[in-house]
């Protein structure tokens, strides 16, 4: 018999979700350039490995959403990378979890390349309007620097959260 999740359990298992919706709603700040870099890529990625029960596939299609909607960036874009990256990074999970720190961190920063290129044509093709790509480079290089950060911040939250999973 299934046993009920109190209430404050079913709070702390929210907020993974909560915070990238922060990270997406602080992305609109106006005149930041540091605060627009997509973080919520490191969180889908480290949950995606370590526990896709905090922040799963359908979460992150509603991320996507709400992101291509408050973002006004063509709908789907966000959507289509945000699954994308989790999916990828979670049928690999097995491989990518027995990997140390820096061969993780490496691995991710290759996975980003090919996203942003996505990202970068897919936004090109369908707003006909090109990103500077010194926006998209200065956007990545800051996303790989602050990897070791925001991944230390989503260990200590899952740890804090507890095994849901």
């Amino acid at each position: 018999m299934p046993t009920s999740v109190p209430f404050f359990d079913r709070v702390k298992q929210s907020i993974p979700f909560l915070l990238c919706l922060l990270l997406i709603l602080l992305g609109q700040t106006p005149h930041t350039f540091l605060l627009s870099v997509p973080f919520i890529f490191v969180f889908i990625f480290y949950f995606a490995i370590f526990n896709a029960a905090l922040l799963n596939g359908f979460a992150c299609f509603a991320l996507g959403i709400l992101t291509d909607l408050i973002m006004q960036t063509p709908f789907g874009l966000n959507t289509f990378l945000f699954v994308l990256l989790f999916f990828t990074a979670n049928l690999n999970r097995l491989f990518l979890s027995a990997l140390s720190f820096d061969k993780l961190w490496q691995v991710f920063a290759l996975m980003m390349l090919p996203l942003f290129l996505v990202h970068f044509f897919l936004f090109t093709l369908c707003a006909a309007t090109v990103i500077s790509p010194a926006f998209l480079i200065g956007h990545y290089l800051i996303l790989i620097l602050a990897y070791p950060l925001v991944i230390q911040l989503c260990g200590r939250l899952d740890n804090w959260i507890g095994d849901q999973s």
